[in-house]
């Protein structure tokens, strides 16, 4: 394995540890309109948010490319998103290239969430909570494949 790729599995590692911690936190909680009246609970949330958005920029620009390439299956690591999907989904480190796409919706829906409308922002959390679930299932594989 290069330095450059165990270097950024273990960068992945670190962030999943912190953003753990953080979604254990969150599913303990009920999150609802009131959820939000405490502060604690908005820094948690940025937190978790924060982290599910450095995880999927992580892997999705770098670590997809990486394995793949350790794995020699491309010889390129400039080949199109689309193409690396399929390859993963071949390998069965994704279930559907489209697991990828649906995750990556999720983080756009954070990015252009307006505050103020808590019923959104509820319904965006419980959305990245579950998408965490499938994100760190992802990662597994994929450190799994080259171990």
């Amino acid at each position: 394995m290069t330095v450059k790729l165990s270097e950024n599995i273990k960068t992945c590692k670190q962030i999943f540890v912190n953003c753990d911690i953080d979604y254990e936190e969150l599913v303990s909680k009920d999150i609802d309109e009131t959820f939000f009246e405490e502060y604690q609970n908005t820094r948690i949330v940025n937190s978790f948010l924060f982290n599910f958005s450095k995880l999927q920029d992580k892997i999705g620009a770098k670590l997809f490319k990486d394995v793949l390439y350790e794995l020699k299956e491309i010889d390129d690591v400039s080949m199109p998103m689309i193409d690396i999907l399929n390859r993963l989904e071949t390998l069965s480190i994704l279930d559907v290239a489209s697991d990828w796409d649906s995750l990556r919706e999720i983080r756009n829906a954070l990015s252009y969430e307006y505050p103020f409308d808590i019923i959104e922002r509820v319904e965006n959390i419980n959305l990245a909570l579950a998408g965490y679930v499938k994100l760190k299932s992802i990662f597994k594989k994929l450190v799994n494949a080259i171990e």
